[in-house]
């Protein structure tokens, strides 16, 4: 029998009782031969650590693109393990959706391990401020913070994040508070965190030594073909001036939590200075250079019923056409919304879905550029202008050229503060 055809088959009988949703990037012409379907602009991530319904993973099966973190061991003070056990069906769904199974570089309640308040196993694993207290994170109490100089330590998480791999058939690791310097760990607190080999406080340099043995120490474990994605690093500028880019020696890339602004709102800046958004698309353009994989994650306060929808259509604009000037092929994003105010939410209901967000622009045609006080990139299909100053920019264009919803934009086009525009050619189909 024809092997193609028997595999048709069986995605045939998969789709029809409903455990198979197709997103193939590859279709067939007229004469059945396979043929390249343009790769979407935007294809997203997510991040899931809550119960969901069968309905519910269907869909995050069809929104995210490539991969989405799933559970970890222990989530919001609930233990989730069982769910872990949905990860081949969730992959039936979407054969070519990437799974990464959470977990912690400095956390002890993302592993299960009994910690609350004081540690009642391997005490030696754990960090103590310079008042001999145990260190906690700084939003969560019952969360103790380990060090990740520890050997036993790093073992333990290489072989936990391992066993879920194999037993649960994660495609890799999504290893969060993976950092260079002691900023997080000594956040909000009034004594910084001690060295146990020094007795004195953490230095950053060793800190940021010993992130890198513990990266080392999981990507032994799970192996090289393995995804191993990293987060923890400050955005902006201090993004580049701590080198947390030397940790990609040994992860695939990196997620970029709060690209561009932190709790972004249209109606209050917080954008901050141009040179801190234009470091976040060098961090893009640098990990796309490097075949890197990036998460960016445009953290907007979510909209209230009462509120403009233009207004944060417009602020997706300007996070979307952001990411597209740096973006390569291993980048995916995601829009989120967050409530001020209440803990973060990992379920369908955090993520927005930009009007835009099935535009097809093509490949970049270069990299992108400032041209008259704006930044743009072409691509084959389309152009994203970007203006991140505190001054309206006008933009003279050539050719016919129209929005993902095929509204005719005039020329000269004005960008005020803080946006950005998705534009399609007039003639693209």
């Amino acid at each position: 029998m024809d092997m193609r055809a028997c595999n048709l088959t069986i995605v045939a009988v998969l789709a029809s009782c409903g455990l198979l949703h197709l997103t193939c990037t590859r279709t067939a012409d007229a004469q059945g031969n396979a043929a390249e379907r343009p790769a979407p602009s935007f294809p997203q991530c997510g991040s899931v650590r809550v119960a969901l319904s069968d309905d519910q993973w269907r869909i995050v099966a069809a929104r995210y693109s490539q991969m989405m973190t799933l559970f970890s061991p222990r989530a919001g003070g609930k233990d989730l393990s069982r769910e872990n056990e949905r990860v081949k069906w969730v992959k039936l769904l979407n054969p070519q959706l990437t799974v990464l199974v959470y977990g912690s570089a400095i956390n002890a309640s993302n592993f299960r391990l009994p910690a609350w308040r004081r540690p009642t196993e391997h005490p030696e694993w754990f960090l103590k401020d310079e008042a001999g207290e145990w260190l906690s994170d700084w939003e969560y109490q019952s969360a103790l913070h380990l060090d990740p100089a520890n050997v036993e330590w790093q073992q333990y998480v290489g072989r936990t994040l391992k066993d879920y791999i194999a037993r649960y058939g994660y495609d890799g690791v999504f290893l969060d508070l993976v950092t260079a310097t002691t900023y997080y760990v000594n956040f909000k607190k009034p004594h910084p965190a001690v060295d146990p080999k020094t007795g004195k406080a953490y230095a950053d340099a060793d800190w940021k030594a010993a992130n890198m043995k513990l990266l080392r120490a999981v990507r032994d474990a799970i192996g090289q073909d393995k995804i191993l994605l990293i987060n923890g690093g400050h955005r902006g500028r201090r993004f580049f001036e701590t080198g947390y880019l030397d940790f990609l020696e040994v992860a695939d890339g990196l997620c970029h939590e709060g690209f561009c602004g932190w709790a972004l709102d249209p109606f209050q800046d917080k954008f901050g200075p141009v040179e801190d958004w234009k470091a976040d698309v060098d961090i893009l353009a640098e990990c796309a250079k490097r075949g890197k994989i990036v998460w960016a994650v445009g953290n907007c306060r979510a909209r209230k019923p009462d509120e403009s929808t233009e207004a944060f259509e417009s602020l997706y604009h300007y996070l979307g056409a952001s990411f597209l000037l740096g973006k390569g092929h291993r980048h995916f994003i995601q829009f989120y919304a967050k409530i001020l105010g209440q803990p973060e939410s990992y379920g369908l209901a955090a993520d927005v879905q930009p009007k835009f967000i099935h535009a097809s622009l093509g490949d970049p045609r270069g990299e992108y550029y400032e041209k008259d006080g704006v930044y743009q990139r072409d691509f084959a299909r389309g152009k994203v202008l970007v203006n991140p100053a505190r001054r309206q920019v006008s933009v003279h264009l050539d050719g016919q050229w129209k929005t993902p919803e095929g509204e005719r934009v005039a020329t000269p086009l004005l960008l005020p503060p803080h946006t950005g525009d998705i534009l399609l050619r007039e003639e693209a189909r």
